[in-house]
């Protein structure tokens, strides 16, 4: 019976996004010319090489692992999108994540003011997702956001390449409930990604797509307000001293 309705809930996302794109061009007011993301998960998932292929260059170091926030800018798709890469979380525990690092995440989403439109929560297809690791997860989301974080969060699969010709939804249905209990979280949002080629990634549009969908959904909270415990005048922001009061103009705009 769970597998029946995780299949029915996984065809209604599908029907859902096809009726979005024979609807999106005649829509009046549409979504945001700008999308501001927060890049989120687990230590060595992909989240910087994400942020490359969204972007379509390499904006953010991959390989080696992320110590500060970092705030970069291109146009995309006809948009202008803002995303934030911050340090990895510990796969098991909240409390084993050290306190700058949290901190650094909610520093993260103080960049993209007044308030990041979605939380990009990063998950490598490759892994296998325990209760464990799926409730330490929300713990890190829910303990530095708040409860309305479910709200504006998508998981983004990395690594999609490892999938070759398998469909996502297959993928999901072969990852067991706890995946499936993830997604349900995040009002099955979900999007999967290649990251190994920034700039070659055509679903990359459909990413975006899908974000200003969650945008028009959440109606009049569009975005995570940002919060004034998440401001902290002893730390610096990023590793390129950009600040919050900047307004992006640090970034590199494309």
């Amino acid at each position: 019976m769970e597998e029946e309705q995780a299949r029915r809930a996984l065809e209604e996302e599908r029907m859902r996004m096809e009726e979005h794109a024979r609807q999106r061009d005649q829509m009046i007011g549409g979504p945001p010319r700008e999308l501001r993301l927060l890049l989120l998960g687990w230590k060595g998932v992909g989240k910087s090489s994400v942020g490359n292929s969204i972007l379509g260059r390499r904006y953010f170091e991959s390989g080696q692992e992320t110590e500060l926030c970092l705030r970069r800018q291109a146009l995309v798709s006809g948009r202008r999108i803002t995303i934030v890469d911050t340090p990895g979380w510990d796969w098991f525990s909240v409390r084993r994540t050290p306190k700058r690092i949290r901190q650094e995440s909610q520093r993260g989403a103080a960049l993209l003011r007044p308030g990041p439109h979605t939380l990009l929560l990063v998950l490598p297809v490759v892994s296998s997702l325990t209760a464990r690791k799926r409730r330490t997860l929300l713990a890190h989301i829910e303990t530095l956001f708040g409860d309305s974080a479910c709200l504006h969060t998508m998981v983004l699969f990395s690594c999609g390449d490892w999938l070759g010709r398998t469909p996502i939804e297959e993928h999901i249905l072969r990852g067991g409930r706890e995946l499936q209990r993830l997604l349900e979280y995040c009002g099955n949002y979900y999007h999967v990604l290649d990251s190994k080629t920034p700039g070659k990634d055509r679903s990359v549009s459909v990413l975006l797509d899908k974000i200003e969908e969650m945008i028009r959904e959440n109606g009049d909270k569009a975005f995570l307000p940002i919060q004034t415990e998440w401001l902290s005048e002893e730390s610096s922001y990023s590793s390129d001293n950009t600040e919050p009061e900047d307004d992006c103009r640090g970034c590199q705009l494309q």
